[in-house]
């Protein structure tokens, strides 16, 4: 016999209610759980207080006693923990027995307490074997810290709350015959609103949370249902939508730190990955689900990742593609682990610049050094003849010359690693400024016979006093490595596109230097022929400087050479739109 529409409508009415009071008889358990837990915690929060004060009039003397002695007062067990988690006092446990209680060190409250808080945590106590609502806070007695825990135990909670069940379950359960009687009675009436509010239900358990149930019902039970209905609607879609943004800027946030985060399952699969993180590793766009072996072939990074699902660890070294990689791994208890890849490269780089400097600059000072005190020694030590003092003296004051210009390089290249260096752009005439710094090389060309040409000329944005620099090192590299009869000449070429740069040129016809060296005359300390630059007094710091100059201007520099035919530096600055005027 099929059911008519009233019948049918006063069974679904009567799920519904069942359903509603099951919820409103879960929402009231929870609520009254919280507000009983809430009222342990804060008379949990009154007994530590009155047990600090307890253990500041005990002092240290027996913990364990006084232990004892709070719990006869305040009726709760009472622990008192020392900060590396060893039990001196628990007024559960006879004193015989402490010695065999597990060590506190690692339980959640204990360590909030040594950080300075008072904390609270709800668990099934290993020592004891009941649930409890632990408090703790750290005491500082005058020979130690020791933190004071106490624990209200939770049956008096499940008792509250089983007698909260059975009273919620008989109003609900009458609840639900008067309102079955009202809604046989009136399930006619109510047959078209309730069918509306049914589809309701059904698409908010679908995840449809824009609809809403019918105010417009003359029936004001239906009227109520529909508000509190509307009103649960309203609340798990801002709870989805704050869920759901919350989501949104972890994300965000993780995808904006330096290091790589790689998330990996139990079985090695990866679980998500920041953008740092794919590309370091060159993941594809959606690596989640992909195998981690699969996705990294280098053999010790992966070794690392396997690793780290069995047990973390601390930042070690892997290659990858050429860059080095800090790799920290922190496995989880539900399984999987947590990679961090910090890009190390360049701070590796940065630590061999840094040793090969001081091994240089020390080299570089020691040899000065040992002939001035060599030929001092001498000079003091005996009476020689007073051409070879002269020549004892020339060569102390060559080498401490030699020291004074290898001294102001290492400052110079000092001031400029250090940033502190800011050019002070203006417009300037190249050619100009070259024809001011070769009249302080015309005496030692003139003495060579080497001659000197300008070819072109520009303005260009620069520091007046980097731009002399630069143009003062060139030179007196040109000069060194140019024999007797040769030329130096500086071209100035406009820039010929559209990126603005002139290229300034200084060329000699010099010894040249090989293709194999060429790569390397812009490092410090580096000499094609080590010997003959320090006999001519170079500090090997001069093309190393003009590097920076150049650089620090927003030029660019390079060299040009080919052996026994002489040697081509050049470098770049952004032309100035407007001419020097005269």
């Amino acid at each position: 016999m099929r059911l008519r529409a009233h019948h049918a409508l006063f069974a679904g009415f009567a799920g519904i209610i069942g359903l509603l009071l099951v919820l409103v008889g879960i929402l009231a358990e929870t609520g009254l759980r919280r507000e009983l837990i809430a009222f342990y915690g804060d008379e949990l929060e009154r007994e530590l207080g009155l047990g600090e004060e307890v253990l500041f009039r005990s002092g240290a003397e027996d913990l364990d006693a006084v232990a004892h002695g709070l719990t006869r007062r305040i009726g709760f067990r009472v622990t008192i923990i020392a900060e590396d988690g060893t039990v001196l006092g628990d007024s559960d446990i006879p004193a015989e027995r402490l010695a065999a209680v597990e060590n506190h060190g690692d339980r959640p409250e204990v360590q909030a307490a040594l950080r300075g808080e008072t904390a609270f945590a709800e668990r099934l106590s290993r020592t004891v074997e009941f649930r409890s609502l632990y408090g703790a806070r750290a005491v500082s007695l005058p020979e130690q810290r020791v933190v004071l825990r106490i624990a209200a135990p939770l049956e008096e909670v499940d008792r509250t709350m089983g007698r909260a069940r059975r009273a919620v379950l008989a109003a609900g359960g009458v609840a639900l015959v008067v309102a079955l009687l009202l809604a046989y009675v009136l399930s006619r009436l109510m047959l078209r609103p309730v069918a509306r509010l049914a589809e309701r239900a059904r698409a908010l358990a679908a995840g449809d949370f824009s609809r809403r149930a019918p105010l417009d019902v003359e029936v004001a039970e239906l009227d109520t249902l529909a508000t509190a209905f509307n009103r649960l609607a309203e609340h798990l879609e801002a709870r989805l939508a704050e869920l759901s943004r919350e989501r949104d800027e972890m994300r965000a946030l993780i995808d904006c730190m330096a290091e790589g985060v790689l998330a990996l399952s139990a079985d090695s699969r990866v679980v998500g990955a920041n953008r740092e993180a794919s590309r370091l590793l060159r993941l594809p766009a959606d690596p989640r689900g992909a195998p981690a072996g699969a996705l990294v072939r280098q053999p010790e990074l992966r070794a690392l990742l396997g690793q780290a699902l069995v047990a973390g660890f601390e930042a070690r070294e892997a290659t990858f593609e050429g860059r080095t990689l800090l790799v920290t791994a922190r496995a989880l208890d539900a399984g999987g682990a947590v990679v961090t890849l910090l890009d190390a490269t360049e701070l590796r780089r940065l630590e061999r610049v840094r040793r090969d400097f001081v091994a240089n600059a020390s080299h570089e000072l020691k040899t000065p050094l040992t002939a001035l005190r060599g030929y001092a020694e001498t000079l003091l030590e005996e009476e020689p003849p007073p051409e070879l003092r002269r020549e004892f003296l020339a060569s102390i004051h060559g080498n401490t010359v030699r020291l004074q210009r290898l001294v102001d390089d290492l400052l110079e290249l000092s001031r400029l690693d250090a940033g502190a260096w800011q050019p002070e752009l203006e417009a300037l005439e190249v050619a100009e400024a070259a024809g001011e710094v070769w009249r302080e090389f015309e005496r030692r060309a003139e003495e060579k016979e080497i001659g000197f040409q300008v070819t072109g000329d520009a303005a260009v944005i620069a520091d007046a006093a980097a731009l002399h620099q630069i143009l003062r090192n060139l030179f007196d590299n040109a000069l060194r490595h140019t024999l007797a009869g040769g030329e130096i000449r500086v071209r100035v070429a406009p820039p010929d596109d559209a990126d603005g740069m002139v290229r300034v040129e200084v060329s000699d016809t010099g010894s040249g230097i090989p293709s194999a060296a060429l790569p390397r005359i812009f490092e410090r300390f580096y000499r094609v022929d080590p010997s003959r630059s320090r006999a001519e007094g170079g500090t090997g710091l001069g093309l190393s400087i003009v590097k920076h100059l150049v650089e620090g201007m927003g030029g660019t520099v390079g060299a040009q050479s080919e052996l026994g035919r002489g040697t081509m530096v050049w470098f770049t600055l952004r032309e100035a739109r407007e001419r020097v005027s005269g």
